[in-house]
């Protein structure tokens, strides 16, 4: 993350992304987080869901707040 938009909440140095954080920057639970992705990759790839939640998985499993 480099833009404060990009921070979750606005708040710079916030751990969490704006798409994994509410709008007061608290972290998302983590199946409505997984969700938006894989509905995200669905659109983005044009992809059917179980690929899609596999990608999401792997990708989730990168990322700190999600281990």
């Amino acid at each position: 993350m480099t833009k404060p938009e990009e921070y979750g909440g606005q708040k710079v140095g916030n751990k969490s992304c704006v798409y994994c954080s509410n709008e007061d920057g608290s972290l998302k639970e983590r199946n409505v987080v997984r969700e938006q992705m894989v509905r995200f990759w669905m659109s983005r790839e044009n992809i059917d869901r179980s690929i899609a939640e596999e990608k999401t998985d792997e990708y989730m499993a990168k990322m700190p707040a999600w281990k």
